[in-house]
């Protein structure tokens, strides 16, 4: 896929503080969304739980596919990627924020499924009874954040040699402990290698399986009667394609507003748009394939939850997520241009990011509300995902401005695959930098 092996010399970019637009536009999206939080709970506070568990399924998705991406090129060796790769990573930063969100999720389960009010059929009320799901999805998904933090802290260790002398009292101290115990720059290297190489298998498995837990128990359980082996890998792909896409946004972003064009190269932004334009047809095979066994293979108890979802009232928004998700980023992103280019693509990757928050609403309020009076998301939907995306846009402007926005090192199996000058076999190295540690 790549366009370019050669290595280059990336200098520790970090942002300057929270940029003034960026740090304005949390305290306004967090403000008004507080408000609308507020007001929707003292107007409904049964939607106000429905919009909240929509839009933290949202944000979680996304996020979580973020972080995954960027392990993905890691264990595929991805040598295209490294400029981009710690652009991905840093949405890890709003996962612990995330796993503090789920609990009131989990507090208040009788306004979140609708099994709480009904008969359960034999045997499934060992499965959906409230205890039971606080207790697997807050061990799971606590479990995915810490295995990828850990991740992080490892992918941004060796490159924190230069900066630990650098910012305030208390920037100091934050890096002197990220870097307790430093070997050397190219022991760290060798040690962070091996870490990474390690670590980025285990958190696919727990992404994949705490994804698809969420989807079991945060959509398909508040429809108890209906079943599908396939909504787990559909929901953490798509998470996996929100997260390409908003990559290519913050990438577009960084790439322009900090004169990162030397680095970030159109090449790299082709790769980038490949893989998304790859997504976005993965995502509608998955679709149909889910769609096709249900509705040709005339599973008549399974299809109550396609016609509520691609009947009135929802008709509309089931049509408008698939131009979003498939139609529009298809034709969009065909030919070569819109993939190199950073503003079409963050274009379209916005697209993809409206279509995938319709998406999740439409995988959930169907359940709720058979025949409701409203069909668009209202102000409550609208008002919370404010509240969520500027905390999201906080997130990504800490880590952007501790840590470095470009990797500047590379895995040991990556330098073999550049050939570089004078590099040791990595067998060699590896065991050597492992037993100096």
């Amino acid at each position: 896929m790549s366009h370019h092996d050669e290595i280059l010399e990336i200098p520790a970019f970090r942002l300057n503080g929270v940029p003034k637009a960026a740090g304005t536009a949390a305290a306004m999206l967090v403000l008004f969304g507080l408000i609308a939080l507020i007001a929707a709970f003292v107007t409904d506070a049964t939607r106000a739980w429905h919009a909240y568990l929509v839009n933290w399924l949202y944000f979680t998705s996304v996020c979580a596919g973020a972080t995954m991406f960027s392990a993905v090129v890691v264990m595929a060796r991805g040598l295209w990627s490294q400029t981009i790769r710690r652009i991905s990573l840093s949405f890890v930063s709003f996962l612990p924020v995330s796993f503090v969100l789920l609990l009131p999720i989990l507090f208040v389960p009788d306004a979140i499924f609708p099994w709480r009010h009904e008969q359960l059929p034999k045997g499934k009320e060992l499965w959906l009874n409230a205890p039971f799901v606080a207790g697997r999805n807050v061990v799971l998904f606590g479990a995915f954040v810490v295995v990828a933090l850990l991740f992080a802290y490892w992918c941004v260790r060796p490159d924190l040699s230069g900066i630990r002398s650098e910012g305030t009292d208390k920037q100091r101290r934050f890096y002197d402990r990220l870097t307790e115990n430093w070997r050397g720059q190219e022991q760290e290297e060798v040690r962070a290698s091996h870490k990474v190489n390690t670590i980025a298998p285990i958190l696919a498995l727990f992404y994949a399986f705490s994804l698809s837990l969420i989807a079991f128990d945060f959509v398909m359980s508040l429809e108890h009667s209906w079943r599908s082996t396939l909504l787990g890998g559909y929901f953490f792909m798509s998470s996996l394609l929100g997260g390409v896409a908003g990559t290519a946004v913050l990438t577009a972003l960084y790439r322009k507003g900090l004169g990162l064009e030397d680095y970030i190269s159109e090449d790299s932004v082709h790769d980038l748009g490949k893989l998304h334009f790859g997504f976005n047809i993965f995502w509608a095979y998955l679709f149909w394939a889910q769609f096709l066994v249900i509705w040709y293979g005339i599973l008549t108890h399974e299809q109550s939850f396609i016609i509520r979802r691609f009947t009135a009232p929802y008709g509309g928004i089931a049509i408008a997520v698939l131009f979003c998700l498939f139609v529009i980023p298809f034709f969009g992103l065909l030919g070569v241009k819109p993939k190199r280019t950073p503003a079409i693509l963050a274009t379209f990757s916005s697209i993809v990011l409206l279509g995938l928050w319709l998406e999740r609403y439409l995988l959930v309020y169907p359940s709720y509300y058979h025949q409701p009076s409203y069909v668009l998301p209202g102000w409550q939907e609208v008002g919370i995902g404010f509240f969520f995306a500027g905390i999201l846009i906080s997130c990504l402007s800490f880590f952007g401005s501790r840590f470095p926005i470009l990797q500047m090192w590379r895995t040991l199996p990556e330098l073999e695959l550049l050939g570089a000058p004078g590099q040791r076999p990595m067998e060699q190295v590896t065991k050597e930098g492992l037993a100096s540690g």
